[in-house]
């Protein structure tokens, strides 16, 4: 009779211990697979891009017209990456827009005219940009309007 409760006891025990590791394997999945910001998910970010022509670049008052920025790439770094991670084209109202992105923090930036005037800055490369924060998975984001600055 000894010997059967023995037998009990280390089926009781492989039991428990194949149920412990079948909790920690489900675990490990699901609290694991924390996903980075990208491409993958069902948000997206979109807004518009205008494009304002100065007599001088350096002083809003001389600013002659406003108007849409059509075929104006935009670009969009997901969350802390260093290198863009897609780019768009406004489209003829101007407008672009990012789809299928994951929940987290974006960088929607483009390169306009250089109006700082600064010394040493590229006066063709000047970067305009917002950034963003999707926390829902479905999320829809309207960014903030960017303007690219010309000269006529």
């Amino acid at each position: 009779m000894a010997f059967g409760n023995f037998r009990n006891l280390t089926r009781s025990m492989s039991s428990r211990y194949l149920y412990l590791c079948l909790i920690f394997l489900f675990a490990s999945v699901f609290y694991g697979c924390k996903k980075d910001p990208g491409a993958g998910g069902l948000a997206s970010i979109k807004g518009k891009v205008f494009r304002q022509v100065r007599l001088v670049l350096t002083n809003p008052a001389t600013a002659q017209y406003t108007s849409v920025a059509a075929d104006q790439d935009v670009y969009i770094i997901y969350g802390d990456e260093v290198s863009p991670g897609d780019r768009a084209w406004t489209n003829f109202e101007g407008e672009y827009e990012f789809l299928n992105l994951r929940e987290g923090k974006y960088t929607v930036y483009l390169y306009s005219r250089d109006t700082t005037g600064q010394v040493g800055v590229d006066p063709e490369r000047m970067v305009v940009k917002r950034e963003v924060e999707i926390t829902d998975r479905k999320e829809i984001i309207e960014v903030e309007d960017l303007t690219v600055y010309d000269l006529p």
